[in-house]
């Protein structure tokens, strides 16, 4: 079974990461949805992909040298508001998994505190370029579910996810490769691919053999992943 993901919610047909765009994915049958956090300059939690808001908001200026006060003034996009990763916590919870790219470092702690607080940790997987910060969460929460995100091949990426302790690989779908899926796999790590939102893409992947794939076009995912499946019962 082919694991879908939102990415930051239904990003091709509502503002990235706000709460209706995480509603919006959901109604399409999404197994999870994904999140970027970063800490602002009151220390609050907020759900935003870049350093800065000029890109998602009508503002500008970098997310750590604005107060949450700030930030919640600005217009994330049809009127939505920039998320608390309290809010996308409570919002998702009983409905669906949770991936959480955690975008900084320094913030490992007080995400893990969040999560744990809800007691969602079952609920969630954590996420990140930065394999400290993965092996710093397997620290803070030996049960949590991670991930390592990747780019590129600098170094063996499924290597570098095993001494994280992570249990997922994420590669761009422009590094996927049969021997990065297989290499995985023999680690005993699943593989889940970023971002597929053409069926061309999303048949290739899943044709190497992926576990999960995010998309920007949940619905499109959904459709293609309900195929695979189908061929599967045959």
């Amino acid at each position: 079974m082919v694991f879908v993901i939102g990415h930051r919610g239904a990003k091709a047909y509502e503002p990235e990461n706000t709460l209706r765009s995480l509603a919006r994915a959901l109604t399409f049958g999404v197994d999870a949805v994904e999140v970027d956090v970063r800490a602002c300059k009151d220390g609050a939690l907020v759900v935003i992909h870049d350093e800065t808001v000029d890109r998602t908001t009508n503002g500008k200026g970098k997310v750590k040298d604005l107060t949450l006060n700030q930030l919640k003034r600005l217009d994330a996009g049809m009127g939505e508001k920039i998320p608390l990763l309290s809010e996308v916590l409570d919002f998702v919870k009983g409905k669906s998994m949770l991936l959480i790219e955690i975008k900084e470092k320094g913030i490992e702690d007080r995400v893990v505190k969040e999560v744990i607080d809800r007691d969602m940790l079952g609920d969630v997987v954590f996420i990140s370029f930065y394999h400290t910060s993965i092996a710093k969460v397997k620290d803070l929460a030996p049960k949590s579910k991670t991930g390592i995100i990747f780019t590129c091949e600098p170094v063996d990426p499924a290597d570098l996810a095993v001494k994280a302790k992570a249990e997922v690989l994420l590669p761009s779908y422009m590094t996927l490769t049969e021997h990065v899926v297989k290499k995985a796999h023999e680690k005993g790590l699943m593989v889940y691919t970023w971002v597929l939102n053409k069926p061309e893409e999303i048949i290739a992947a899943l044709e190497l053999g992926v576990d999960g794939f995010a998309s920007d076009k949940p619905d499109l995912a959904v459709e293609y992943a309900k195929k695979q499946r189908t061929l599967l019962t045959w």
